[in-house]
Protein backbone atom coordinates (compact mmCIF):
# COMPACT_ATOMS: atom_id res chain seq x y z
CA UNK A 1 0.00 0.00 0.00
CA UNK A 2 2.89 2.29 0.03
CA UNK A 3 2.26 3.23 -3.93
CA UNK A 4 -0.54 4.11 -2.62
CA UNK A 5 -0.13 6.58 -0.05
CA UNK A 6 3.06 8.13 -1.95
CA UNK A 7 0.13 8.86 -4.55
CA UNK A 8 -2.49 10.33 -2.24
CA UNK A 9 0.49 12.55 -0.33
CA UNK A 10 1.21 14.38 -3.55
CA UNK A 11 -2.06 14.26 -4.99
CA UNK A 12 -4.23 17.84 -5.18
CA UNK A 13 -7.29 16.51 -3.56
CA UNK A 14 -5.83 14.95 -0.74
CA UNK A 15 -6.44 17.28 2.27
CA UNK A 16 -4.43 15.62 4.94
CA UNK A 17 -0.68 16.31 3.98
CA UNK A 18 0.37 18.08 7.33
CA UNK A 19 -0.04 14.43 8.77
CA UNK A 20 1.60 11.14 7.78
CA UNK A 21 -0.33 8.25 6.25
CA UNK A 22 -0.30 5.51 8.91
CA UNK A 23 -2.19 2.73 6.18
CA UNK A 24 -4.15 2.35 3.27
CA UNK A 25 -7.04 -0.01 3.31
CA UNK A 26 -9.27 -0.78 0.07
CA UNK A 27 -12.43 -0.81 0.86
CA UNK A 28 -14.26 -1.20 -2.90
CA UNK A 29 -12.51 -2.18 -6.05
CA UNK A 30 -13.54 -2.01 -9.40
CA UNK A 31 -11.85 -2.36 -13.23
CA UNK A 32 -12.41 0.05 -15.33
CA UNK A 33 -11.12 -0.44 -18.95
CA UNK A 34 -7.73 -1.70 -17.37
CA UNK A 35 -7.70 0.22 -14.81
CA UNK A 36 -9.24 0.00 -11.01
CA UNK A 37 -11.78 2.41 -9.60
CA UNK A 38 -11.00 2.29 -5.70
CA UNK A 39 -12.55 3.44 -2.35
CA UNK A 40 -9.66 3.52 -0.03
CA UNK A 41 -9.91 4.40 3.91
CA UNK A 42 -6.62 6.35 5.02
CA UNK A 43 -5.31 6.23 8.34
CA UNK A 44 -3.85 9.49 9.82
CA UNK A 45 -3.11 11.08 12.90
CA UNK A 46 -5.57 9.16 14.88
CA UNK A 47 -8.81 8.95 12.46
CA UNK A 48 -9.54 7.75 9.18
CA UNK A 49 -10.83 9.23 5.88
CA UNK A 50 -12.32 7.94 2.58
CA UNK A 51 -11.11 8.80 -0.49
CA UNK A 52 -12.16 7.65 -3.98
CA UNK A 53 -9.15 7.29 -6.75
CA UNK A 54 -9.02 5.93 -10.23
CA UNK A 55 -5.19 4.26 -10.65
CA UNK A 56 -3.33 2.27 -12.95
CA UNK A 57 -0.99 -0.44 -13.02
CA UNK A 58 1.63 1.55 -10.86
CA UNK A 59 -0.92 2.84 -8.85
CA UNK A 60 -0.95 6.39 -10.23
CA UNK A 61 -4.11 8.38 -10.35
CA UNK A 62 -5.06 8.77 -13.77
CA UNK A 63 -8.82 9.63 -13.62
CA UNK A 64 -7.95 13.16 -15.93
CA UNK A 65 -6.84 11.21 -18.76
CA UNK A 66 -8.89 11.09 -21.72
CA UNK A 67 -8.82 7.12 -22.46
CA UNK A 68 -9.98 6.84 -19.06
CA UNK A 69 -12.51 9.44 -19.13
CA UNK A 70 -14.18 8.08 -21.85
CA UNK A 71 -15.13 4.37 -20.51
CA UNK A 72 -16.22 6.00 -16.96
CA UNK A 73 -18.79 8.20 -18.83
CA UNK A 74 -20.23 5.44 -20.50
CA UNK A 75 -20.38 3.25 -17.77
CA UNK A 76 -22.60 6.34 -16.50
CA UNK A 77 -24.57 6.78 -19.15
CA UNK A 78 -25.55 2.70 -19.49
CA UNK A 79 -26.85 3.29 -16.61
CA UNK A 80 -24.28 0.95 -15.05
CA UNK A 81 -21.55 3.50 -12.84
CA UNK A 82 -18.11 2.09 -12.95
CA UNK A 83 -17.50 -0.96 -11.18
CA UNK A 84 -20.53 -0.58 -8.29
CA UNK A 85 -22.81 2.43 -7.09
CA UNK A 86 -26.55 3.15 -7.69
CA UNK A 87 -27.05 5.33 -9.97
CA UNK A 88 -30.06 7.96 -9.42
CA UNK A 89 -31.75 10.09 -12.18
CA UNK A 90 -30.24 10.75 -15.08
CA UNK A 91 -26.12 10.54 -16.77
CA UNK A 92 -27.48 11.19 -20.61
CA UNK A 93 -24.94 12.90 -22.68
CA UNK A 94 -22.08 11.02 -21.59
CA UNK A 95 -21.35 8.59 -24.05
CA UNK A 96 -18.55 10.37 -25.98
CA UNK A 97 -14.98 11.67 -25.00
CA UNK A 98 -14.41 13.58 -21.96
CA UNK A 99 -11.99 16.24 -20.56
CA UNK A 100 -10.88 16.88 -16.90
CA UNK A 101 -11.13 20.70 -15.62
CA UNK A 102 -7.93 21.72 -14.81
CA UNK A 103 -6.63 23.39 -11.90
CA UNK A 104 -9.56 21.93 -9.45
CA UNK A 105 -7.98 20.83 -5.56
CA UNK A 106 -10.74 18.97 -3.51
CA UNK A 107 -12.63 17.05 -6.30
CA UNK A 108 -12.49 15.95 -10.09
CA UNK A 109 -14.35 17.50 -12.67
CA UNK A 110 -15.14 16.18 -16.36
CA UNK A 111 -16.51 17.80 -19.22
CA UNK A 112 -18.17 15.93 -21.73
CA UNK A 113 -18.95 18.31 -24.86
CA UNK A 114 -20.88 20.69 -24.01
CA UNK A 115 -23.45 18.69 -22.71
CA UNK A 116 -23.04 17.15 -19.53
CA UNK A 117 -20.46 17.82 -15.98
CA UNK A 118 -19.20 14.94 -13.95
CA UNK A 119 -18.81 15.74 -10.59
CA UNK A 120 -16.26 12.84 -8.85
CA UNK A 121 -16.30 13.80 -5.20
CA UNK A 122 -12.77 12.42 -3.84
CA UNK A 123 -12.74 12.78 -0.06
CA UNK A 124 -16.48 10.93 0.78
CA UNK A 125 -18.54 11.43 4.12
CA UNK A 126 -21.51 9.56 4.69
CA UNK A 127 -24.74 11.23 4.24
CA UNK A 128 -25.86 13.31 1.00
CA UNK A 129 -23.52 15.53 -0.59
CA UNK A 130 -24.42 19.24 -0.45
CA UNK A 131 -24.16 19.82 -3.98
CA UNK A 132 -26.64 16.80 -4.59
CA UNK A 133 -28.73 17.87 -1.79
CA UNK A 134 -29.02 21.68 -2.68
CA UNK A 135 -29.25 21.56 -6.28
CA UNK A 136 -31.29 19.12 -6.80
CA UNK A 137 -34.14 21.00 -4.84
CA UNK A 138 -33.51 24.69 -6.66
CA UNK A 139 -33.15 23.22 -10.21
CA UNK A 140 -35.44 25.63 -11.65
CA UNK A 141 -33.28 28.55 -10.16
CA UNK A 142 -31.73 29.88 -13.72
CA UNK A 143 -28.67 30.93 -11.59
CA UNK A 144 -27.39 27.43 -10.94
CA UNK A 145 -26.30 24.20 -13.03
CA UNK A 146 -29.31 21.79 -12.63
CA UNK A 147 -28.44 18.27 -11.51
CA UNK A 148 -29.39 15.36 -13.73
CA UNK A 149 -28.46 12.61 -11.60
CA UNK A 150 -25.72 11.30 -8.91
CA UNK A 151 -24.18 7.95 -7.37
CA UNK A 152 -24.06 6.65 -4.36
CA UNK A 153 -22.53 3.53 -2.46
CA UNK A 154 -23.40 2.07 0.95
CA UNK A 155 -20.05 2.17 3.00
CA UNK A 156 -19.57 0.91 6.67
CA UNK A 157 -23.64 0.89 6.30
CA UNK A 158 -24.41 4.42 5.54
CA UNK A 159 -24.96 6.13 1.86
CA UNK A 160 -22.00 8.02 0.39
CA UNK A 161 -22.11 10.47 -2.71
CA UNK A 162 -19.31 9.47 -5.45
CA UNK A 163 -19.95 11.35 -8.07
CA UNK A 164 -22.81 14.18 -9.60
CA UNK A 165 -24.00 14.80 -13.35
CA UNK A 166 -25.19 18.37 -13.78
CA UNK A 167 -25.69 20.63 -16.96
CA UNK A 168 -22.56 21.71 -18.84
CA UNK A 169 -22.67 25.81 -18.87
CA UNK A 170 -21.62 26.32 -22.10
CA UNK A 171 -19.44 29.74 -23.17
CA UNK A 172 -18.76 30.61 -19.52
CA UNK A 173 -15.78 32.23 -17.64
CA UNK A 174 -14.47 31.64 -14.35
CA UNK A 175 -15.90 34.26 -12.36
CA UNK A 176 -12.27 35.08 -10.34
CA UNK A 177 -10.24 35.42 -13.96
CA UNK A 178 -13.26 37.60 -15.01
CA UNK A 179 -12.68 40.06 -12.28
CA UNK A 180 -9.04 40.00 -12.94
CA UNK A 181 -9.22 41.07 -15.94
CA UNK A 182 -11.35 44.25 -14.90
CA UNK A 183 -9.35 44.62 -12.08
CA UNK A 184 -5.92 44.37 -14.23
CA UNK A 185 -7.16 47.26 -16.55
CA UNK A 186 -8.06 48.99 -14.05
CA UNK A 187 -11.79 49.27 -14.91
CA UNK A 188 -14.76 49.26 -12.90
CA UNK A 189 -16.02 46.06 -12.03
CA UNK A 190 -19.23 47.94 -10.29
CA UNK A 191 -21.81 46.23 -12.89
CA UNK A 192 -20.86 43.25 -13.15
CA UNK A 193 -20.30 42.76 -8.69
CA UNK A 194 -24.08 44.14 -8.92
CA UNK A 195 -25.15 41.51 -11.38
CA UNK A 196 -23.11 39.00 -8.69
CA UNK A 197 -25.39 40.05 -6.16
CA UNK A 198 -28.55 39.39 -8.06
CA UNK A 199 -27.70 36.00 -8.89
CA UNK A 200 -26.33 35.66 -5.34
CA UNK A 201 -30.12 36.90 -3.62
CA UNK A 202 -31.51 34.91 -6.36
CA UNK A 203 -29.95 31.39 -5.44
CA UNK A 204 -30.58 32.35 -1.66
CA UNK A 205 -34.47 33.20 -2.21
CA UNK A 206 -34.29 29.37 -4.49
CA UNK A 207 -32.97 27.64 -1.50
CA UNK A 208 -34.95 29.42 1.23
CA UNK A 209 -38.35 28.64 -0.77
CA UNK A 210 -37.10 25.11 -1.17
CA UNK A 211 -35.66 24.01 2.36
CA UNK A 212 -36.40 24.65 5.89
CA UNK A 213 -35.50 27.98 7.50
CA UNK A 214 -35.04 28.57 11.14
CA UNK A 215 -34.92 32.25 13.13
CA UNK A 216 -31.84 31.74 16.03
CA UNK A 217 -30.42 34.71 18.59
CA UNK A 218 -28.39 36.71 17.67
CA UNK A 219 -26.26 35.62 20.32
CA UNK A 220 -26.35 32.15 19.05
CA UNK A 221 -24.41 33.35 16.16
CA UNK A 222 -21.95 35.68 18.20
CA UNK A 223 -21.25 32.84 20.14
CA UNK A 224 -20.73 30.49 17.30
CA UNK A 225 -18.04 33.30 16.07
CA UNK A 226 -16.13 33.39 19.22
CA UNK A 227 -16.02 29.55 19.33
CA UNK A 228 -14.23 30.03 15.62
CA UNK A 229 -12.11 32.59 16.69
CA UNK A 230 -10.87 30.32 19.16
CA UNK A 231 -10.09 27.59 17.15
CA UNK A 232 -8.31 30.30 14.45
CA UNK A 233 -6.17 31.67 17.55
CA UNK A 234 -4.98 27.84 17.89
CA UNK A 235 -3.42 28.00 14.04
CA UNK A 236 -1.91 31.30 13.45
CA UNK A 237 -0.46 33.03 16.90
CA UNK A 238 -0.21 36.44 14.90
CA UNK A 239 -3.95 36.72 15.34
CA UNK A 240 -3.63 37.21 19.28
CA UNK A 241 -3.06 40.57 19.62
CA UNK A 242 -5.99 41.28 17.58
CA UNK A 243 -8.43 38.67 19.45
CA UNK A 244 -9.83 40.95 22.28
CA UNK A 245 -10.89 43.80 20.24
CA UNK A 246 -12.42 40.60 17.69
CA UNK A 247 -14.17 39.41 20.73
CA UNK A 248 -15.56 42.76 21.52
CA UNK A 249 -16.99 42.97 18.11
CA UNK A 250 -18.52 39.90 18.55
CA UNK A 251 -20.09 39.92 21.29
CA UNK A 252 -21.57 43.99 20.98
CA UNK A 253 -24.02 42.42 18.19
CA UNK A 254 -26.61 42.75 20.57
CA UNK A 255 -29.67 41.05 20.58
CA UNK A 256 -32.51 40.06 18.47
CA UNK A 257 -33.30 37.70 16.12
CA UNK A 258 -31.80 36.24 12.84
CA UNK A 259 -33.27 34.20 10.16
CA UNK A 260 -30.99 31.12 9.05
CA UNK A 261 -31.67 29.18 5.64
CA UNK A 262 -29.08 26.43 3.82
CA UNK A 263 -26.40 28.67 1.61
CA UNK A 264 -23.48 27.82 -0.48
CA UNK A 265 -21.58 27.74 2.44
CA UNK A 266 -18.03 28.91 0.35
CA UNK A 267 -18.98 31.50 -1.81
CA UNK A 268 -16.34 33.87 -3.76
CA UNK A 269 -15.45 34.86 -7.29
CA UNK A 270 -13.80 31.17 -7.89
CA UNK A 271 -17.26 29.41 -7.75
CA UNK A 272 -19.34 31.23 -9.79
CA UNK A 273 -19.29 31.70 -13.65
CA UNK A 274 -19.88 34.77 -15.91
CA UNK A 275 -22.00 33.25 -18.86
CA UNK A 276 -24.23 35.44 -21.36
CA UNK A 277 -26.02 38.24 -19.27
CA UNK A 278 -26.19 36.64 -15.50
CA UNK A 279 -23.60 34.71 -13.01
CA UNK A 280 -24.30 31.17 -12.34
CA UNK A 281 -22.82 29.40 -8.61
CA UNK A 282 -21.28 26.57 -8.66
CA UNK A 283 -19.51 23.96 -6.03
CA UNK A 284 -22.26 23.50 -2.97
CA UNK A 285 -20.26 21.67 -1.16
CA UNK A 286 -19.35 24.07 1.35
CA UNK A 287 -15.98 24.59 3.11
CA UNK A 288 -14.30 21.03 2.76
CA UNK A 289 -12.27 21.39 5.84
CA UNK A 290 -15.76 21.59 7.83
CA UNK A 291 -17.33 18.45 8.83
CA UNK A 292 -20.49 17.09 6.73
CA UNK A 293 -23.15 17.50 9.67
CA UNK A 294 -21.70 21.15 9.66
CA UNK A 295 -21.88 22.10 6.45
CA UNK A 296 -25.62 20.61 5.72
CA UNK A 297 -26.64 23.15 9.05
CA UNK A 298 -28.22 26.45 8.46
CA UNK A 299 -26.92 28.99 8.49
CA UNK A 300 -26.70 33.40 7.80
CA UNK A 301 -26.97 34.46 4.18
CA UNK A 302 -24.56 36.51 5.30
CA UNK A 303 -21.97 34.27 5.46
CA UNK A 304 -22.40 33.84 1.53
CA UNK A 305 -22.17 38.03 1.26
CA UNK A 306 -18.70 38.06 3.30
CA UNK A 307 -17.22 35.37 1.15
CA UNK A 308 -17.80 37.09 -2.45
CA UNK A 309 -16.72 40.83 -0.51
CA UNK A 310 -13.60 39.27 0.66
CA UNK A 311 -12.85 37.86 -2.76
CA UNK A 312 -13.28 41.48 -4.16
CA UNK A 313 -10.58 42.52 -2.48
CA UNK A 314 -8.09 39.92 -3.49
CA UNK A 315 -8.95 40.66 -6.85
CA UNK A 316 -8.12 44.11 -6.52
CA UNK A 317 -4.44 42.98 -5.05
CA UNK A 318 -3.88 40.00 -6.91
CA UNK A 319 -2.77 41.24 -10.58
CA UNK A 320 0.18 43.95 -8.51
CA UNK A 321 1.02 40.69 -6.35
CA UNK A 322 1.20 38.46 -9.39
CA UNK A 323 4.19 40.77 -11.60
CA UNK A 324 0.95 43.19 -13.15
CA UNK A 325 -0.93 46.15 -12.91
CA UNK A 326 -4.07 46.57 -10.72
CA UNK A 327 -6.13 49.31 -10.15
CA UNK A 328 -4.69 52.61 -9.17
CA UNK A 329 -6.67 52.88 -5.71
CA UNK A 330 -7.18 49.06 -5.22
CA UNK A 331 -9.34 50.85 -1.51
CA UNK A 332 -12.17 52.63 -3.37
CA UNK A 333 -12.27 50.07 -6.29
CA UNK A 334 -13.48 47.64 -3.95
CA UNK A 335 -15.42 50.02 -2.26
CA UNK A 336 -17.45 50.80 -5.32
CA UNK A 337 -17.31 47.23 -6.06
CA UNK A 338 -18.59 45.72 -2.62
CA UNK A 339 -21.21 48.96 -2.85
CA UNK A 340 -22.32 47.72 -6.18
CA UNK A 341 -22.34 43.70 -4.69
CA UNK A 342 -24.70 44.69 -2.04
CA UNK A 343 -27.23 46.96 -3.42
CA UNK A 344 -27.42 44.46 -6.39
CA UNK A 345 -27.92 41.91 -3.81
CA UNK A 346 -30.10 44.11 -1.82
CA UNK A 347 -28.73 44.66 1.48
CA UNK A 348 -26.71 46.91 3.57
CA UNK A 349 -23.98 46.88 5.70
CA UNK A 350 -24.56 46.14 9.32
CA UNK A 351 -22.67 45.35 12.20
CA UNK A 352 -23.78 41.50 11.56
CA UNK A 353 -22.56 41.39 7.63
CA UNK A 354 -18.95 43.22 9.40
CA UNK A 355 -18.89 40.54 11.93
CA UNK A 356 -19.10 37.44 8.98
CA UNK A 357 -16.59 40.06 6.76
CA UNK A 358 -14.46 39.54 9.91
CA UNK A 359 -14.96 36.20 10.71
CA UNK A 360 -13.73 35.27 6.63
CA UNK A 361 -10.80 37.97 7.08
CA UNK A 362 -9.56 36.28 9.92
CA UNK A 363 -10.09 32.38 8.21
CA UNK A 364 -7.61 34.09 5.72
CA UNK A 365 -4.90 34.99 7.92
CA UNK A 366 -4.44 31.13 8.74
CA UNK A 367 -4.72 29.86 5.11
CA UNK A 368 -2.00 33.00 3.90
CA UNK A 369 0.19 31.49 6.87
CA UNK A 370 0.13 28.02 6.28
CA UNK A 371 0.06 28.68 2.36
CA UNK A 372 1.35 31.70 1.12
CA UNK A 373 3.11 33.77 3.99
CA UNK A 374 3.98 36.61 1.71
CA UNK A 375 -0.04 37.40 1.26
CA UNK A 376 -1.26 37.23 4.73
CA UNK A 377 -0.91 40.86 5.10
CA UNK A 378 -3.85 41.37 2.92
CA UNK A 379 -6.18 39.76 5.05
CA UNK A 380 -4.93 41.03 7.97
CA UNK A 381 -5.23 44.75 6.87
CA UNK A 382 -8.66 43.79 6.41
CA UNK A 383 -8.74 42.71 9.87
CA UNK A 384 -7.39 46.15 11.12
CA UNK A 385 -9.76 47.82 8.62
CA UNK A 386 -12.56 46.02 10.30
CA UNK A 387 -11.62 46.72 13.91
CA UNK A 388 -10.70 50.26 13.15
Amino acid sequence: MNALADMLARSRFYGAKSEPIDAVDVVREAEVDGVRLLILRVHHGGTTDLYQVLVDAADNDVLHHPAVIRPYGAALAAGTPAGFGTLHGSAEGLDGGGTAIQGEQSNTSLIFGEQAMVKVFRRLEAGQNPDVELLSQIDDCPNVAPVRGWVTETIDGEEHTLAMVQDFVPDADDGWRYALGFASLGASFGAEASLLGEATHNVHRALAGALPTETVDVADLARSLEEHLDHLLTRAPALAEYADAVRGIYRGLGEGEHEVQRIHGDLHLGQVLRTGDEYVLIDFEGEPARPLAERRRPDSALRDVAGVIRSIDYAAHFPARSGGQGPEDPAAWVAEATDAFLEGYGVERSALLDAYVLDKALYEVVYETDNRPDWVDIPLDAVRRLLG
